[in-house]
């Protein structure tokens, strides 16, 4: 497809301080044959209004939800109102690179999703030296698998093909991040491309790190309770045909009560699968090895506790 159109979905709650720097990368793309799709999550600061400013240029669209929804009803509402032949996430407070689209185009080679590499910025927008790819590892064609446990297709970076909301993506689960369902759904259905190269400066800051850290935390009744609902939710969209469908149940099945058998069983599923689980991990076999066994006690990391306040 010759000059395909492009829509960029933008996701906002209280990001006025860094909200402009990134409306200036979008705008100032090298490649110009896109929208953005704004939806505000009834920011408190002027996020809004900042919105309704850039408005005016024309190539956005701006929107504010009536109530809180959370980031992935946002996210699925944004999505939703894309009228591109190809969809893009964008945050609030990221800046990304000004030939970001054009190179996402060049790249466009039949797959259903594309996901590329950041560069870690701090919050005055000064380089940490640091890319994304030093934290997980990056590759196409991961099998479905790889994303139970964890993501390395992280919404920031990824741009995938209309198509794929055809493969029934909506409604996002609750208890799923939607970047991981899309990065999920991608690689049953079709191809996952990875872009070698750093298309977004990645800003870390206080109010952007993950509010619950989980390397601590042990499994309750409430974290048990939304690990079965996950492994629920990546079961019932697995094929008939797939191998691995059958493997999912029975992982999600030790989430229905905490026993020991439960737990060592849960161990073994992982670690009879590892290379494929642990394949977003940057850790050596090992490592790889201790992290299914620490599976039986602990939350996955990519846990996602509904929370209705959007980030």
């Amino acid at each position: 497809m010759e000059n395909p159109f492009l829509s960029i979905i933008l996701c906002t709650y209280n990001g006025a301080l860094y909200l402009r720097e990134q409306l200036a990368s979008l705008l100032c793309q090298s490649y110009s044959n896109f929208e953005i799709i704004a939806i505000d999550d009834c920011s408190t600061d002027s996020t809004f209004d900042i919105l309704k400013e850039y408005a005016q240029n024309g190539k956005l669209k701006a929107y504010r939800n009536d109530k809180n929804k959370g980031v992935n009803f946002n996210f699925q509402s944004a999505i939703e109102k894309a009228t591109g032949d190809y969809i893009l996430i964008c945050d609030q407070d990221d800046i990304w690179e000004l030939n970001k689209l054009e190179v996402m185009v060049n790249s466009i080679n039949g797959s259903l999703l594309y996901y590329h590499d950041s560069a870690f910025i701090d919050a005055e927008g000064r380089s940490l030296s640091r890319k994304l790819s030093e934290k997980y590892k990056m590759f196409s064609n991961p099998h479905p698998l790889s994303f139970v446990p964890q993501n390395s297709v992280t919404g920031h970076t990824c741009m995938f093909d209309r198509k794929l909301q055809n493969f029934s993506i909506f409604p996002f689960p609750e208890n799923i991040y939607y970047d991981n369902w899309l990065g999920y759904i991608a690689a049953i259905h079709g191809q996952v491309c990875f872009i070698d190269k750093c298309l977004v400066k990645y800003r870390i800051h206080g109010k952007n790190m993950t509010a619950s850290k989980k390397k601590n935390r042990k499994l309750n009744d409430e974290i048990m309770a939304s690990l079965y609902n996950q492994m629920n939710s990546f079961y019932e969209f697995a094929p008939e045909s797939s191998k691995y469908k059958i493997f999912l149940q029975k992982i999600r099945d030790t989430y229905k009560a905490r026993t020991l058998k439960s737990d060592v069983y849960r161990a073994f599923l992982f670690l009879l699968e590892f290379r494929k689980l642990t394949a977003f991990r940057k850790k050596n076999t090992l490592r790889k090895l201790s992290y299914c066994i620490k599976m039986s006690y602990k939350p996955l990391p990519n846990l996602f506790l509904h929370s209705p306040q959007s980030d």
